[in-house]
This record gives C-alpha cells, sequence and structure tokens, in this order.
C-alpha cells in the first residue's frame, strides 16, 4: 500500500476552498464516509476492514 502524501493537502476554511475539495463536491455523506475512513486507515495505518475499538476507561470517571 502506498503510503500518504501528508505535505499534498494543506489546511483551509469554508470561504477559501482548495483545489483537492473539488472532487468531493457532488458526493452524498455516505461516499464522503468511506473516503474519510480509508484517509483515517491510511494516516493511521490500520486496515479499512478492522479499525481500532477506543479503550473507554481512559475517559471513565467511575471510581473502582
Amino acid at each position: 500500500m502506498p503510503k500518504l502524501d501528508r505535505t499534498y493537502s494543506t489546511s483551509g476554511n469554508i470561504y477559501s476552498q482548495k483545489n483537492e475539495a473539488f472532487y468531493y463536491k457532488g458526493l452524498n455523506l455516505e461516499e464522503i464516509g468511506k473516503v474519510f475512513a480509508y484517509l483515517n486507515s491510511t494516516a493511521y495505518n490500520y486496515t479499512i476492514s478492522s479499525p481500532p475499538k477506543m479503550d473507554k476507561t481512559t475517559f471513565s470517571s467511575r471510581k473502582n
């Protein structure tokens, strides 16, 4: 699997959209979710079929 080039994209705001936003304009929410899941799996190096589980005990306010 090729590495994600993190230097390509730059941050922006709603008033100045970058050229890469053009490809996502016609997508519905489900398709955007699939793109988001792929980019997260590439950035954090896990397989898209088995994302890591969140450790909820870290944020627990219960006292043992």
